[in-house]
């Protein structure tokens, strides 16, 4: 399978993942991948097939969608939006929650997934919903920000 093939084949595996199809997955990594998010740093294949299982663990219907992708020789460019709801107490229709991102992924010699890292905001998509640290965030962006 060449690499752009084996791209797609790593997209599609994104687009449907499911705690039962997590093996397949991991088919398409390294054994020594290195994976990395804003909350994660991880080498090897069980630390990462980890975090998608703590994943399925803490979100209710996650869902990866792939808007577009790029490749130059060993390395993919994908720009995703990662769809959720957080699970709560106090709502019986929790509200679904999305996360806007870029990931960089290096293939190695066999096309095998070496290298997985996430670039996102978590303080625009995550900690800004939590009121005392938006008052915090905005309070900083305030001061660090342009007068206009």
């Amino acid at each position: 399978m060449d690499r752009p093939q084996r791209l797609q084949s790593y997209i599609e595996a994104f687009e449907q993942l499911t705690p039962e199809s997590l093996s397949k997955l991991g088919e398409l990594f390294s054994e020594e991948v290195y994976f990395k998010d804003p909350f994660n740093a991880v080498n090897g294949k069980p630390a990462t097939i980890a975090i998608f299982q703590h994943m399925f663990a803490t979100t209710q219907n996650p869902k990866f969608i792939v808007i577009d992708a790029a490749m130059e020789g060993d390395m993919a460019m994908l720009y995703w939006k990662f769809h959720f709801q957080l699970p709560s107490k106090n709502s019986s229709n929790p509200k679904e929650q999305m996360i806007e991102g870029m990931s960089r992924v290096c293939f190695d010699e066999q096309d095998l997934v070496k290298e997985h890292i996430d670039y996102w905001d978590p303080a625009e998509q995550i900690y800004s919903q939590v009121p005392v640290i938006s008052w915090l965030l905005n309070l900083i962006r305030k001061r660090l920000s342009v007068p206009t």
